[in-house]
This record gives structure tokens, C-alpha cells and sequence, in this order.
């Protein structure tokens, strides 16, 4: 039975004992997957600012994007990429219904304050 190399010499080929090592899958500390080198893009800055649109679908936007990173640390590529386009779907929807509502309430503003203003008689009469 051996228990390694006598005290005072190393072993060849060997880095010196310790330290961490390298992280784990290279020097980027993400792990590696062919093709997938960094996570994907989470969407979560205009996820939070589409708030200001439409929140009903932006808060399902801020909760998908929230976990972008987190499947992506813990090796689940796929779910990571399905999160992130489900964040960017959700934002887009309420960008959209957002600016929708805000056009239509414009426009009704708008004819409502026009047929007031055409209702109205011009001259008084005292």
C-alpha cells in the first residue's frame, strides 16, 4: 500500500497543494455546454420598466427573468433559455397592450373634449 510520495517532494505533474483549483467548467465559472458559452439575455431592466405599461403582463415579464440566472448556475440550459424567451414574450405583450391603452384612452380623451367643447354654446345671452 502506498500513501503518496515521501514528505518534502511532490508528485510530478501535479500543482502545488492548496488553493480552490480553477472553477468549475473553465475560466468563465459558468458551466459548459456545447454551444453555450454565457447564459442568455434574462430581460429583466425592460421587464421591470414595462410596469409602467401594462403590469398584468409584466409581472409574469419580472418573475421568468428573475430566474434566467438561476436555472442557468444550476446546468438547466434549456429551462434557462425557456425562461428568457418567456421573459421577452411577456414584455413585449405588455409594451404592447401598454401603449395600446394609452393611444385609446388618448383618443376618447380627445372626443370627449371635443364634443364638449362643440356642445357649448358660443354666445351668451344675460
Amino acid at each position: 500500500m502506498s500513501y503518496g510520495p515521501p514528505p518534502g517532494q511532490q508528485p510530478p505533474n501535479q500543482p502545488p497543494p492548496g488553493g480552490y483549483g480553477p472553477p468549475p467548467g473553465g475560466s468563465g465559472g459558468y458551466p459548459s455546454q456545447a454551444g453555450a458559452t454565457e447564459p442568455p439575455n434574462d430581460f429583466l431592466v425592460p421587464a421591470i420598466l414595462s410596469m409602467f405599461c401594462c403590469w398584468p403582463f409584466a409581472i409574469p415579464a419580472i418573475l421568468s427573468a428573475a430566474k434566467v440566472n438561476a436555472e442557468w448556475n444550476r446546468g438547466d440550459f434549456a429551462s434557462a433559455q425557456e425562461r428568457a424567451g418567456k421573459a421577452k414574450r411577456f414584455t413585449i405583450i405588455a409594451l404592447i397592450v401598454g401603449i395600446l391603452c394609452y393611444v385609446i384612452g388618448g383618443i376618447i380623451y380627445g372626443v370627449s373634449i371635443a364634443s364638449l367643447l362643440a356642445s357649448t354654446p358660443t354666445t351668451t345671452t344675460y
